[in-house]
């Protein structure tokens, strides 16, 4: 994955921002870079790239427009399981003296993987040492014990939540992601996650926010309106709405539309007394 996670992120926070930030975001956005290129950040890269279980997807040194100053170094890679131990060791030993951001996708025995960001959201990077603010290996190794075949990206909001998002899905359906939910806090305690935080799950059919000891009775829900009302996309992750009012949007058939909203009400959950949008298939 050659993605670079963080200049998407940071792309989409321009444009809830609106005026003058939209233009500055907007060289990002077009990923306008000027190349720096550096013999010291050519052999790091190589000496990356020569580890046990690890293969560079990407990597890139540039400034960029306006200020044309103060070059920026990433490195996207990705690495099985027992390799990210000494890739970590690597980094925090290299002599580079710039700062790096780094991509790493962790594969798991299972045939998932888990990717995270280097410097962590809201973070500076503190040289060559690679620290996302979890514990990727625990992570990657209880993902791989709960779930196959879903490609996602591992973070801690800048309010505290920890966030498995699915980037790739092997099966889109909401199914695929139940095990996620089930596991939620035992994924964000594996992580080094705040043990009180609240953990967004979230993929191209299912958005949720699962909060301290709601994990499996969110699974037995999300189960139910799936097996018994036809539920097949359902979104309750707690985002900002373009009304400002927070809501459960779901895709249904229209003659379950009572009940789905009758077993959310008895649900007890955070999301059981917020209002209901069906959307159109």
């Amino acid at each position: 994955m050659s993605t670079k996670l963080w200049l998407t992120l940071g792309a989409g926070v321009a444009v809830v921002l609106g005026g003058a930030a939209v233009v500055v975001f907007g060289w990002m956005i077009d990923e306008t870079h000027f190349d720096r290129p550096d013999e010291g950040f050519d052999r790091l890269t190589a000496q990356i790239e020569g580890l046990p279980g690890v293969s560079v997807d990407g990597s890139e040194r540039w400034v960029e427009a306006p200020a044309f100053a103060h070059p920026t170094s990433w490195i996207g890679l990705t690495v099985d399981e027992a390799g990210l131990p000494d890739l970590v060791d690597s980094t925090c030993a290299s002599t580079y003296p710039d700062d790096v951001q780094w991509t790493v996708r962790v594969q798991t025995g299972a045939g998932s993987a888990v990717a995270v960001n280097s410097p962590a959201e809201g973070a500076a990077a503190q040289g060559s040492c690679l620290d996302s603010g979890l514990d990727t290996a625990a992570l990657a190794e209880r993902v791989g014990g709960a779930v196959g075949g879903l490609d996602l990206y591992a973070s801690t909001r800048l309010d505290g939540t920890f966030a498995l998002v699915a980037l790739e899905e092997a099966d889109a359906r909401i199914t695929s992601l139940l095990p996620l939910v089930a596991e939620a806090e035992v994924l964000r305690d594996a992580a080094g996650a705040d043990a009180t935080a609240p953990v967004e799950i979230g993929g191209s059919t299912l958005a949720v926010l699962v909060e301290p000891g709601e994990s499996e009775r969110y699974r037995a829900l999300l189960a139910r309106l799936v097996d018994d009302h036809g539920v097949t996309r359902y979104y309750a992750d707690g985002g900002e709405q373009i009304d400002g009012v927070p809501k459960v949007q779901i895709v249904a058939p229209d003659d379950q539309h009572a009940a789905i909203e009758a077993a959310l009400r008895d649900s007890g959950l955070r999301i059981a007394d917020l209002p209901v949008l069906f959307l159109e298939p």
